[in-house]
């Protein structure tokens, strides 16, 4: 519904996500004792073990705890990357030359412009520190900088050289961070810390990123479209979850195509606007890629049938007649009415007010209704075409005795109630929505949604009992 749509948005709630999870396969918990293959950095390092990326110990061991040096990450990334490590162009760092452990790697890294050292100087034998890694994980899957987010970690300075690539990685759920408030720039890499982080960057490079700023937003939250929405063909970041926030990260799950709305917020008007993508996921090289087409909403519309048995319609209607708001039939190929023995639906393909009037025959009812789009799914509200709602004992299942008004945000209250002859009498003051708290003699309790608006210059109505009144 248009109204509760507003409100919903208001809340700003709404991402989900899962975890990059890799299954193991049936021998993985034997390459080496002391890897845990129930664990996410244990998958991952059963994941590149088994493609020959990294190895172990002679003793047969991992060391997952121990620190990794600049070489041995370089070749861990130049293996994963699959870059030539033999046709090589010298960088000319004066502290490694052809011969040495892994220079083909390091050359390889430094040629495609993943790694430049330090006044000429790789220092392969200094571990590798987490910042270090951030940028070169990035710069070598080439992921795009995602500058413009929030990331909550304290010990990343503004400006520093590392914040771009460290939100980067936090932007595509590559890192949560040491603790929930920190990154460790300074840190030394461990040797499992660097698989997990490089079997996610391999996943993330099907991502796509949105930024608030490309939209002119301050910020921005995501909701899947479509009556059968697509959780299963793509996903967004799990930190996105509650909040808004400046970028969102579009994830593939498998192939298909998917309807995804991003919803921009600005504070200075405190308005929302709407953007609507279809999310392409295609399978290349064997690798999931992620495309977001942007597109109008009014070309790729679902119309949702309405059960008109689930309406107030006190018969199962056999013919139906639409007016405009003006007074003008709508045209029969903008709507489509369906009736059997026990059920009946109705769709209406063009968004507006309309008058509908129900027969079954010997039996005539008159309603109105608010068709409206939302997420890509047309859908029809029905009203009651009164000026006045009244609540009964037999209604409520209690004899009510009170009712109150619930603040509903900062408007103000759209109708005015009270109870006479143990009945509550609800009537509209302005158009809008409200919600009602009445109590009985008992201490007995209900919720009422009720929305007033005015269809072809008459008061309509629509209420909903409530189990919560914050799901409004």
């Amino acid at each position: 519904m248009k109204t509760n749509r507003f409100y919903h948005i208001a809340m700003a709630s709404a991402l989900a996500t899962s975890a990059i999870v890799i299954a193991p396969q049936a021998n993985a918990a034997s390459v080496f004792p002391d890897i845990n293959a129930s664990t996410e950095e244990g998958q991952a390092v059963i994941n590149l073990a088994q493609r020959g990326i990294i190895s172990g110990y002679p003793d047969g061991t991992f060391k997952p705890a121990n620190s990794i040096t600049r070489t041995q990450a370089a070749k861990i990334l130049a293996g994963i990357l699959k870059l030539d490590t033999v046709h090589v162009k010298n960088p000319n760092f004066k502290d490694i030359k052809p011969g040495d452990a892994n220079y083909g790697a390091i050359a390889a890294l430094a040629n495609a412009g993943i790694i430049s050292g330090s006044n000429g100087y790789f220092y392969p034998t200094k571990n590798i520190t987490r910042g270090q890694m951030s940028k070169m994980i990035v710069k070598g899957f080439k992921l795009p900088i995602t500058n413009g987010i929030y990331i909550p970690f304290d010990d990343v300075n503004e400006g520093s050289e590392y914040e771009p690539y460290i939100k980067t990685l936090f932007a595509n759920s590559i890192t949560k961070g040491t603790t929930p408030t920190t990154f460790g720039p300074q840190n030394n890499v461990k040797r499992s810390q660097l698989a997990l982080f490089v079997v996610r960057a391999e996943k993330a490079q099907g991502n796509t990123t949105v930024l608030a700023s490309q939209f002119k937003q301050d910020y921005i939250f995501a909701s899947y479209g479509g009556i059968n929405p697509s959780e299963d063909i793509f996903t967004w970041g799990e930190d996105e979850e509650d909040y808004m926030t400046e970028s969102i990260t579009i994830k593939p799950l498998k192939e298909g195509t998917g309807k995804l709305v991003i919803t921009g917020f600005k504070e200075d008007s405190e308005e929302f606007m709407d953007f609507f993508y279809l999310v392409h996921v295609k399978n290349v090289n064997g690798k999931l890629q992620t495309t977001l087409e942007k597109v109008k909403e009014e070309d790729y519309v679902e119309d949702l049938p309405l059960n008109l048995m689930e309406s107030d319609l006190k018969f199962v209607p056999k013919e139906v007649s639409i007016q405009t708001a003006d007074g003008q039939a709508l045209s029969p190929n903008l709507y489509s009415f369906k009736s059997t023995n026990n059920s009946a639906t109705l769709s209406i393909f063009k968004n507006g007010q309309y008058i509908l009037t129900f027969t079954n025959g010997t039996q005539q009812q008159t309603m109105a209704a608010d068709v409206d789009t939302y997420d890509f799914v047309r859908s029809i509200d029905l009203y009651q075409v009164t000026d006045e709602l009244t609540f009964s004992s037999s209604d409520l299942s209690f004899e009510p005795t009170q009712v109150a008004l619930e603040k509903f945000n900062s408007e103000p209250a759209a109708v005015r109630a009270s109870i006479k002859e143990k009945k509550v009498n609800v009537t509209p003051l302005t158009e809008g929505p409200a919600i009602l708290h009445i109590t009985g003699k008992n201490g007995e309790t209900a919720y009422l949604y009720i929305e007033f608006l005015k269809i072809a210059n008459k008061w309509v109505a629509r209420y909903d009992f409530m189990d919560d009144p914050e799901e409004y």
